[in-house]
């Protein structure tokens, strides 16, 4: 897959909180030998740098460049990861694809503010043959592939995600995401929402926010949805899976996970919890895969569509009406 015979080159785009530390994981790759990082930020590229040298380790044979432009970086590459904010993913996709000619792309989520622009980005990925894929995580945790595996795909589930103030839109795109996994599902309908008369700030950036309070979805095949955030406490969150044979329930904080099934009378039992979260490590693995397989455990630009879809749907009246606009766009990041 690689153009250069000397390694692997990766683009990182944006290198903020979570940039600098997808730029821990592809550094600490032996196989890739050149990584340009653009951010216009000088104190961006400075945590960048500052991220490098937590790294444990020689990275003697790597290259590293620094730009404020995305004009200023090299045409063709093996795979770009773009951690800016959400109103401009879509647009850096169109002009990293089109003028330094990538095809393979890691993208934070939120992909797109809209569904329109995310509809947009599907119809010109395809017409590119570019291999896309989205940064909810969740589908490689080995606790949630388990479950997904222990779920009979005739049956319809129940999945409940329950916590303090952890963004409807920002950790509830994850959840949306993991339900879509374990239901096998490609649309998740509303079935009616109570949302919290509040707009929290995002610490992500000014003029973007997040929103709490209760979201309810199903799908055809009879599967229920809930995501309750409550708005005045950050209580870490838990899953709750059900479905007519099997149950669990995981705590990706406490690091816990207990499951049960009709055949041992519903007992519960404790499962051994082993997963390191940290998009520092993670990536590690997706980048690796992508780069030497074409593939790798994310959902796809395609498999994430209908969690964003809902998502998006579902708080944009709210956004709306909160902020006193007329807008398509959900002010998300």
């Amino acid at each position: 897959m690689s153009r250069d015979p000397g390694g692997f080159r990766v683009l990182i785009v944006g290198c903020g909180q979570l940039g600098s530390r997808h730029l821990q994981a592809v550094a600490s790759l032996p196989q890739v030998r050149n990584i340009e990082i653009v951010d216009p930020r000088p104190e961006a590229l400075q945590l960048g740098r500052k991220r490098l040298g937590e790294i444990p380790g020689s990275r003697d044979g790597t290259v590293f460049h620094w730009f404020s432009s995305l004009e200023e970086a090299t045409q063709g590459g093996d795979l770009c990861i773009v951690a800016t904010q959400a109103d401009m993913r879509c647009r850096l996709v169109h002009e990293i694809a089109n003028r330094l000619e990538y095809c393979s792309f890691l993208l934070e989520k939120l992909v797109a503010q809209s569904v329109r622009d995310y509809e947009d980005l599907i119809s010109f990925s395809k017409k590119r043959g570019l291999s896309i894929w989205v940064n909810c995580k969740g589908r490689a945790h080995p606790s949630h592939k388990r479950v997904k595996e222990r779920l009979n795909p005739t049956e319809p589930i129940i999945f409940s995600v329950v916590g303090g103030n952890h963004g409807l839109v920002n950790n509830g795109i994850h959840a949306a995401d993991l339900f879509a996994f374990f239901d096998s599902t490609d649309r998740i309908e509303s079935a009616g929402a109570r949302i919290d008369p509040i707009l929290h700030s995002s610490k992500r950036g000014s003029g973007v926010f997040d929103l709490s309070g209760a979201l309810h979805g199903h799908t055809e095949k009879g599967s229920y949805f809930t995501l309750s955030f409550a708005a005045d406490h950050d209580a870490p969150g838990y899953y709750a899976i059900v479905s007519r044979s099997y149950r669990a329930v995981i705590d990706d904080m406490m690091k816990w996970f207990y499951e049960s099934t009709l055949e041992s009378g519903w007992s519960w039992r404790q499962v051994p919890y082993e997963a390191n979260l940290a998009v520092s490590n993670m990536t590690r693995a997706f980048a690796t895969d992508i780069l030497q397989l074409g593939r790798c455990e994310l959902p796809t630009l395609e498999e994430c569509f209908p969690a964003h879809r809902f998502i998006l749907t579902e708080l944009n009246p709210h956004f709306n009406r909160l902020l006193g606009v007329e807008s398509d766009r959900c002010p998300v990041t």
